[in-house]
């Protein structure tokens, strides 16, 4: 099919078009464990910042899920109330130490896999491309990119 809209050739639209359909798959794997997708992107976030330190912070969550500072406070506030994370309090009442109940390591143990899988499958149609796109992304980004030696030549 032929590229009729002036929309499909603006690059900016379609990473919002696409970002929009990989956040409605994901969303709809989501759904059944109650929790939004920000929500998820913070107990993931705990998750894995967990393996490397057991003093995680909300900053630790900004800087490590890029997520808006508000939007993890406010987020913060409601998986502790689904008691999906708990907020511990150290000697300086500033920075909140955040754990995951045990409910919350069920659900990230239970969905990642699902989540990976789900995204795994949306991407796929990129095939040998997945290397240059992601790079592509990065430096978008700012970030550092890395160079794919050919070694078949």
């Amino acid at each position: 099919m032929a590229d009729t809209s002036l929309n499909e050739n603006r690059i900016g639209l379609l990473i919002w078009q696409i970002s929009n359909l990989w956040q409605s798959k994901l969303r709809n794997k989501l759904s059944k464990y109650n929790i939004s997708f920000n929500e998820y992107l913070i107990i993931e976030t705990i998750y894995y910042l967990s393996n490397i330190s057991d003093n995680i912070n909300q900053i630790d969550i900004v800087n490590n899920s890029f997520m808006d500072k508000s939007v993890v406070s406010a987020k913060l506030s409601q998986l502790a109330k689904k008691k999906l994370i708990k907020k511990m309090t150290p000697n300086d009442n500033r920075s909140n130490k955040l754990i995951l109940t045990n409910e919350g390591i069920n659900i990230i143990e239970n969905i990642i896999d699902d989540i990976i899988s789900t995204e795994n499958n949306f991407f796929k149609k990129l095939n040998e491309e997945t290397f240059n796109f992601t790079n592509s992304l990065k430096l978008l980004l700012g970030k550092k990119i890395r160079i794919k030696a050919n070694y078949n030549e």
